[in-house]
């Protein structure tokens, strides 16, 4: 093989290993954004750490929840070095939201979630994200995108997945198999909450009972 023909070879190496062996597959879209890989291995490792006794979640339906009081989960989530790596995708001022952050789990007999639009909780559009903790399960993200087409993902552990409240249309399949952890949290270009924004927290009225 001649020194031009090894050239050829070895970047068409280099080519594959981008395409196959490099996981990182962000989205950044005005209405949604995939993050992989979004926490550090410090910060990811303490989330891990959190109780997983469902016996201290709220059965709802088709899935546990509990609002999580754990600081540490807050001072991680929105702190600036996160904030900060958010507004790179997202152009508006983003803040942390005083709205609870909510710990998750979609079981392997649950329903998902059926196609909707993020309620508006605020005067201006907030930024709702999905933090996958663990992800054992068949369950996809889907949505409509700006032409009308379906998009569908599989949220990796160590992800986030953001969307845009009043954006697009969107759902998650059913987890069919194993079992779909989750912490779902809010950042905000707004202080002023609405009437949404008391509803929604009247859920976590039964956690202080």
């Amino acid at each position: 093989m001649n020194k031009k023909n090894c050239i050829i070879v070895i970047l068409y190496i280099i080519l594959l290993y981008f395409v196959f062996f490099i996981d990182d597959k962000n989205i950044n879209d005005e209405n949604i954004i995939y993050i992989e890989n979004f926490l550090d291995k410090k910060d990811y490792k303490k989330v891990l750490q959190l109780d997983k006794n469902k016996e201290t979640f709220i059965y709802e339906n088709f899935r546990y929840a509990k609002p999580l009081k754990e600081e540490y989960i807050y001072n991680i989530f929105y702190h600036k070095k996160y904030v900060d790596l958010l507004q790179g995708y997202i152009e508006p001022k983003i803040y942390p939201s005083d709205f609870p952050i909510e710990h998750r789990f979609y079981p392997d007999d649950s329903q998902g979630m059926k196609w909707h639009k993020d309620t508006l909780l605020y005067e201006k559009p907030q930024y709702e994200a999905i933090f996958t903790i663990t992800n054992e399960s068949e369950s996809k993200t889907q949505w409509r995108d700006k032409n009308g087409n379906l998009q569908e993902l599989w949220t990796k552990p160590n992800s986030i997945l953001v969307v845009k409240a009043q954006g697009y249309e969107h759902q998650v399949t059913p987890p069919v198999i194993g079992e779909r952890e989750i912490l779902k949290l809010i950042y905000t270009q707004s202080k002023n909450v609405n009437e949404n924004y008391h509803n929604e927290m009247k859920r976590f009225d039964k956690f202080n009972n």
